[in-house]
């Protein structure tokens, strides 16, 4: 089959195929100390896994958004990737200074974010404030030639080991998303303090929850214009419903595959399982569904690639690939039985991994809402 991405981009996927098997797998998705993380995201800098979308010219790669969509794959045909959460998908939150950093800024993030050296995370989810944005609480109000934050964030993807976070707050006397502002926190920064959730899932990853106490940024940290960190984001959703999607796609697939497999090989009451025709329909529903879903990823990668992919595409993709996860990991947690249950089993690992697709990011209900507003035209 012909590939869907450049032959940069596959000679990409190569190389962070040949990484995680060597860095990743090993240790099935865990580390065992800040220092070992650490290690991980330096060795990935060294080969050119982090920030593959930052422009040459600030000594990047320069390669497709959609260098994301390759590292979503590799990461999610691993069982090993679901219990690393999300390590090397940091590169969403490069697409914030890519598109609206300063030179300066730009200048002075890039090169440790390249190496490995800094870790970025992306912090816009608040207790009261997880789908519905515009709620958010965090607030920044100008003093002179500086910003004072207060608040407080929650399920931060490298919450707790970004050495750099992109923190979203509402500026003094504005209302909803019209009134938010990003801007650059270094981790060291007095008055933000930090703290890992103990997740159900990915727990080889880190989810943090941050706490900003008169946390004093620089005007010159200020990412973009007052009030236009909404729109800012925009790239860094859409960049977000394709890792997503993409990283659905790949875990169900792998499920299947190992689960086919699996079949073959077990014997019960005289025959194999996948000699039932109970069994047979069951691979046969998930295999159907596999392809569709692969084919609606791949218009919409196309839609995206000639400027035409919609807020609606971006839903439906958000709905569909992760409640196809859903049912397809059930199906075959189902077909491995009590084995597939066990916690250290691949496919319970995939299965508990899967049940997160569904909520971040955007949650089912919040994209079917996205969808109905437009009925109502």
């Amino acid at each position: 089959m012909k590939s869907r991405f450049s032959e940069e981009l596959e000679m990409f996927r190569d190389t962070v195929r040949r990484f995680l098997a060597a860095e990743l797998v090993p240790r099935n998705g865990m580390f065992d100390s800040q220092q070992a993380l650490r290690e991980f995201w330096s060795n990935a800098g060294a080969l050119g896994l982090l920030g593959a979308a930052i422009p040459e010219q600030y000594g990047g790669p320069g390669l497709d958004r959609l260098s994301i969509v390759i590292i979503a794959e590799e990461l999610g045909r691993l069982s090993a990737g679901a219990v690393a959460g999300a390590s090397l998908t940091s590169d969403i939150a490069t697409s914030v200074l890519i598109d609206a950093g300063s030179e300066e800024q730009k200048r002075k993030w890039f090169p440790g974010i390249l190496a490995g050296k800094v870790i970025q995370a992306l912090a816009m989810t608040e207790p009261e404030a997880g789908s519905d944005a515009g709620a958010i609480r965090t607030r920044a109000v100008r003093d002179g030639d500086h910003y004072v934050i207060n608040g407080s964030k929650c399920f931060i993807s490298n919450g707790t080991i970004a050495d750099v976070i992109y923190v979203i707050a509402k500026t003094e006397g504005s209302e909803r998303t019209r009134g938010m502002t990003a801007f650059i926190v270094p981790a060291d920064t007095p008055g933000l303090t930090r703290r890992k959730h103990a997740t159900l899932g990915y727990r080889g990853g880190d989810t943090g929850e941050l706490f900003f106490d008169n946390v004093r940024v620089p005007l010159e940290d200020r990412i973009g214009d007052e009030g236009a960190a909404f729109k800012l984001f925009d790239t860094a959703v859409t960049l977000d419903r394709f890792h997503i999607a993409s990283r659905s796609w790949a875990a169900s697939q792998t499920a299947f595959e190992t689960t086919l497999e699996h079949a073959r090989q077990r014997k019960m009451f005289g025959q194999r399982l996948i000699d039932m025709q109970n069994t047979q329909f069951k691979l046969g529903m998930i295999e159907t569904e596999l392809a569709v879903s692969r084919s609606f990823i791949d218009r919409c990668l196309d839609a995206y690639r000639i400027g035409e992919f919609s807020m609606a595409d971006g839903a439906m993709l958000k709905i569909w690939l992760p409640e196809m996860e859903g049912r397809v990991m059930d199906a075959c947690l189902q077909l491995w039985g009590g084995s597939g249950w066990m916690e250290d089993h691949p496919i319970a690992q995939m299965f508990t991994a899967a049940r997160l697709q569904r909520i971040w990011a955007g949650a089912t209900e919040l994209q079917l809402s996205v969808l109905g507003r437009r009925y109502l035209r």
